[in-house]
């Protein structure tokens, strides 16, 4: 969401393919797609997140990234550090 917002109609689908909610609804014996819906209406309901043109936003104040920042490589892509 940082990334000014995800479409709101891709925000389960994406939680979905999230190994962490799985294995949250795993612990709550409940379906991923259970927690899923639980989640995003919870968080809409306590007005956490906010639709505006079709995308989910974050509510709470916050100063959006550029987006140049959030180009660098993921941590699987830096180079190894050599043990001293």
């Amino acid at each position: 969401m940082i990334r000014d917002g995800i479409p709101a109609d891709e925000i389960e689908p994406y939680l979905h393919a999230r190994a962490w909610l799985a294995d949250a609804a795993r612990l709550l014996d409940l379906a991923p797609e259970a927690l899923a819906d639980e989640l995003v209406a919870a968080m809409r309901r306590s007005g956490a997140v906010v639709v505006r043109g079709g995308r989910l936003h974050a509510a709470a104040d916050h100063t959006r990234v550029a987006p140049g920042t959030l180009r660098v490589p993921y941590p699987h892509s830096w180079p190894g550090v050599e043990p001293r």
